[in-house]
């Protein structure tokens, strides 16, 4: 994973409401998917292959935690994990019934 600066992101029409657009990332065209309502850095992330941008989360800090049950422990803070391979699919099931691709 990466953290990019906030994205310029280009709407897609007809794209489910997870689906903020499409922004270009080191050259490449990636989805960027709404994780929250804050809208600020990206975050980049491989999935099935795929380089996904994630936005809408707080980023309060980087590195390797620990897990513990379906999180990190984040010192005294805990953060609850995202199951990004959920969100995909949601999004992707969303995009294909309106007739929008998340590949290029």
């Amino acid at each position: 994973m990466r953290i990019s600066s906030p994205p310029r992101i280009t709407p897609v029409p007809g794209a489910p409401p997870a689906l903020l657009g499409v922004t270009l990332y080191e050259g490449t065209i990636v989805p960027v998917l709404s994780i929250g309502s804050a809208r600020g850095e990206m975050i980049v992330c491989q999935h099935a292959g795929e380089v996904v941008g994630l936005v809408g989360g707080e980023i309060v800090k980087t590195g390797t935690f620990e897990v513990a049950d379906d999180g990190v422990a984040v010192g005294d803070d805990y953060a609850t994990a995202l199951d990004l391979t959920a969100l995909y699919v949601r999004v992707q099931a969303s995009a294909r019934s309106r007739g929008v691709s998340l590949r290029e």
